[in-house]
């Protein structure tokens, strides 16, 4: 029995040059997808890694410059009075996270977003969380901070120090200390991390 080409139940598969270049395109577009991927498990896998080995250690007395306070919100500060402070509040008493981002990074916007909320609903203390733009200028904290208003302490780590310190390979990083300054876990990017962080400061 011969097909009938005419009958509208029998799809043709479209044709020609065009088609062709859009299979190509998608095909690149796969694969560059799948190099991608094998790029941020790589990355995950040498921070965890590279994380383990920071477990049980003081912070030490690492210096950064505060932006913005739990209390004040967006309120920022100039140049001209912005001062380093140790990152680690001693006189707190408190578990501390510390989070290590950059306002270029979508998945540093996104845990930041969960965590405001968490505060927000009171789920979290906006004193134990600290926000830390790791080589930033002001300029680009301040933009995102007047568009962006977070209820915890920003920073700034211009210099890189505690980049260098834990030997930061990718943001956000999310670094968990006790109430004595003893980094007890440090992760990188990956799902779950505000989860990560209520379940520490619980």
């Amino acid at each position: 029995m011969s097909s009938d080409s005419t009958n509208p139940s029998f799809a043709r598969a479209p044709k020609g040059k065009g088609v062709q270049w859009m299979r190509r395109i998608a095909n690149i577009g796969f694969g560059l997808a799948a190099v991608y991927f094998v790029y941020l498990v790589t990355i995950l896998v040498v921070s965890s890694r590279n994380n383990a080995g920071f477990e049980g250690q003081k912070v030490g007395p690492l210096e950064v410059e505060f932006v913005a306070g739990a209390a004040s919100g967006a309120v920022i500060a100039t140049e001209d009075a912005l001062k380093k402070t140790p990152l680690f509040d001693e006189a707190l008493r408190r578990k501390q996270v510390v989070v290590m981002w950059a306002t270029w990074c979508g998945p540093c916007h996104s845990l930041l977003m969960d965590l405001k909320e968490d505060v927000i609903d009171g789920k979290l203390n906006p004193e134990s969380i600290v926000a830390v733009s790791i080589a930033e200028p002001l300029r680009d904290v301040s933009a995102y901070l007047q568009k962006t208003p977070l209820p915890f302490r920003v920073a700034l780590d211009r210099e890189g120090n505690l980049a260098r310190r834990v030997q930061l390979s990718g943001t956000p990083t999310v670094m968990f200390l006790d109430e004595e300054g003893v980094i007890r876990k440090v992760s990188t990017g990956g799902f779950g991390l505000s989860g990560k962080v209520a379940d520490f400061l619980k």
